[in-house]
């Protein structure tokens, strides 16, 4: 990793020693939406909205820029959303004063069915270098789910993006929790959890990171996934309560904070919740120590293995739509296998077992959809200055009062009187100086709060 590590040296590239901060086009442009002006646009607005004075100064482009790869093996950008080619897309970007960022796949295709970079690392990763890309997001799909072989075709494209000579910021995406441990080997930041698309994907990416606090470390950070606004004309989308429980425990879980909504029709309370100072500085703190759970009274959890479109980890858009499929399909064979069953009365049993296929298919992936358990947390992260950052979050259907008594302050490191100050509303509190903090009300259905506990002494 870099040279702060201890351990391997892996991706030498001197980027990421803050988690990043930036968009991405998944959740607002999907693959129909990804055009050269349309990512203009958003730059536009990325600047006019200030949120580039802010630190949000990747705009990533994700899926579907690709359609095929040429005789040399590189990457050919769709020529009807590109026409004047991606590098001058790039160059309008940075002239912006932002950075450009791209995505790739480890497989031979993408998740879009786009062309992948599995065998041609070196040939893409100069490619990239040479357009002036700035960040690489590198995804899992039609790639193997072995571990080591997941490991080695990771490191194929570390030691490619070393070898071009321009630092880019290697967003490995591998969407499970085993990554972690090896994570700073690899990248600057590696997913830990399947999409974020729903506020029960929210809950589990928290739980999953719950564990992995001790892999997070300036250049490299467990990434939960993308931030999800309140619009709902977005594909995936929030409550604005949501939305706020989520920026919080993003800042004290040390996460990268990428916008993945509408940011062109982003509601004025999801702007506010993404351009709060206080915030993004305890996301930002140099001390780079991802926070970790000081009470919960959660049940126990295990991370699964998520592999492409399991049932656990499959978007729910996807889900939706197989449910669809499988449906029409069940209804259309049963059908025919009632008008065939006397005249083809074998062929009218197949018909029928395939349509208990189908329907049992579609139980299959709703029982294992990811689900939230009532219940609430407190995350603590310690900060350069000597203060710490506590959130509280409900993930209960019903409001609850929690607290965090000497115990739990005992366990976030807070040993002495503390002042109080609400880093979302930027105020001071009510606590006064206090030796634990008690009776916090939480709305139902993420309600939250983040506080800035700072000593007496500091």
């Amino acid at each position: 990793m870099l040279c702060l590590f201890v351990g391997p040296v892996g991706l030498d590239n001197g980027v990421g020693l803050r988690p990043a901060m930036g968009y991405n086009t998944w959740n607002d442009l999907r693959c129909e939406g990804v055009t050269a002006d349309a990512i203009d646009a958003i730059a536009v607005a990325m600047v006019e909205l200030e949120l580039a004075k802010l630190g949000y100064a990747y705009l990533n482009v994700d899926d579907c820029w690709a359609t095929a790869t040429d005789p040399s093996g590189e990457l050919v950008a769709d020529p009807a959303a590109f026409p004047d080619g991606l590098p001058a897309l790039v160059e309008s970007v940075h002239a912006r004063g932002l950075r450009f960022g791209l995505y790739g796949d480890r497989g031979w295709k993408t998740c879009a069915f786009r062309p992948g970079s599995g065998g041609l690392e070196p040939a893409h990763a100069a490619q990239f270098a040479r357009w002036g890309v700035d960040y690489l997001k590198y995804d899992s799909c039609w790639a193997s789910n072995d571990h080591d072989a997941a490991f080695e075709q990771y490191g194929a494209m570390r030691d490619a993006l070393n070898a071009s000579g321009r630092p880019v910021l290697y967003s490995l995406c591998g969407w499970n929790a085993w990554y972690a441990p090896r994570g700073a080997e690899l990248a600057n930041s590696w997913r830990i959890a399947a999409d974020c698309d729903e506020w029960a994907n929210v809950y589990v990416a928290v739980r999953t990171n719950e564990a992995l606090g001790q892999h997070a470390a300036p250049g490299g950070f467990n990434d939960p996934d993308m931030l999800l606004g309140s619009d709902p004309t977005a594909p995936a989308h929030l409550t604005p309560r949501q939305v706020q429980a989520q920026f919080s425990l993003w800042a004290v879980m040390a996460a990268p904070l990428l916008i993945g909504s509408r940011l062109r029709s982003m509601p004025a309370s999801d702007l506010a919740t993404y351009s709060n100072p206080e915030a993004i500085a305890i996301n930002q703190d140099a001390l780079g120590r991802q926070g970790e759970v000081v009470w919960s009274n959660c049940p126990p959890y295990a991370p699964r293995d998520n592999w492409w479109n399991s049932p656990w980890s499959m978007p729910r858009e996807v889900a939706v739509a197989w449910t669809s499929v499988l449906v029409t399909a069940a209804m259309l064979s049963a059908t025919s296998a009632l008008l065939l069953r006397r005249r083809a009365p074998r062929t009218a049993r197949l018909m029928l077992v395939f349509a208990a296929c189908c329907t049992g298919y579609v139980g299959w992936i709703w029982c294992h959809r990811p689900r939230l358990d009532a219940c609430q947390q407190v995350w603590a992260r310690p900060l350069e200055d000597g203060s710490h950052a506590l959130c509280f979050v409900n993930f209960a259907p019903h409001a609850a009062v929690v607290g965090c008594d000497s115990a739990c302050m005992a366990r976030a490191g807070i040993r002495s009187p503390v002042t109080v100050r609400d880093a979302v509303r930027q105020r001071a509190t009510d606590f006064g100086q206090v030796r634990q903090v008690d009776a916090v009300h939480l709305p139902a259905d993420g309600g939250s709060e983040l506080y800035r506990l700072t000593p007496l002494s500091v």
